[in-house]
């Protein structure tokens, strides 16, 4: 079975497997990529990790009548649609409906991020787990950092993909890589690992990155409405 990919903005994509439309994280999109694939007979999916304004749009409700479910973390106040499509996810538990299987792991911010599994395709969407390790910020607060990543990493040991959406964000500087280098030590991709958050240029690929993980499949969106086929 293939996937194809779109990029809608900051870490929004759409994922279309052979049966349905998975939308992960619509915050805004440009080239109307959501608009277009309503057009099509593939039910909707819609994936919200947490309640911050660049990942979560009420206006997704508006594609109730196209949407097969709306799953997201316990703290979105999320009203849209009917109650029978509305799914609320506490972290750590599984979901399973009609042939999707949805985990909800941890983040190290607000509310969680999505393991997903259908079309015999396993999907993973970070949200804002990252090591949010800042650059001035208190010693503290640094070591606090990094030991909340480090543990909802162990959660994730052993885990086995095929699409990874992980946030590489230009605004950790020198450090931008901490997190994705980590999360590929520790997750294995078979397909691609996407980055997203960018939060300025899109990511260029470290010369000691590749080196580590040469063998890790790569796509990297540049421009909001691109997409790539798998």
């Amino acid at each position: 079975m293939s996937l194809t990919v779109y990029y809608l903005n900051h870490s929004g994509f759409v994922v279309e497997t052979d049966t349905k439309i998975l939308v992960f994280d619509y915050y805004k999109d440009p080239s109307g990529i959501v608009d277009k694939a309503a057009k099509t007979d593939k039910p909707f999916w819609f994936f919200v990790s947490h309640n911050h304004s660049d990942h979560f749009n009420p206006h997704i409700g508006d594609f109730a009548c196209h949407t097969a479910y709306y799953i997201y973390n316990e703290n979105v106040p999320f009203t849209g649609g009917s109650e029978e499509q509305r799914i609320s996810m506490a972290v750590y538990t599984t979901v399973s409906v009609n042939d999707v299987e949805v985990t909800q792991y941890g983040s190290t911010d607000e509310g969680g991020s999505f393991l997903v599994k259908t079309d015999e395709k396993i999907i993973f969407h970070a949200g804002d787990l990252n090591w949010w390790h800042w650059d001035g910020d208190t010693e503290e607060n640094k070591r606090e950092a990094d030991n909340m990543f480090a543990q909802e990493l162990h959660r994730l040991t052993g885990l086995v993909t095929d699409i990874a959406f992980f946030p590489v964000d230009a605004r950790l500087g020198r450090v931008r890589e901490w997190g994705v280098t980590a999360f590929a030590d520790t997750v294995a991709i078979r397909t691609a690992l996407i980055p997203m958050h960018y939060f300025g240029t899109p990511w260029v690929p470290s010369r000691e990155f590749k080196a580590r993980h040469n063998t890790v499949p790569l796509w990297i969106p540049q421009v909001n409405g691109d997409k790539q086929t798998f």
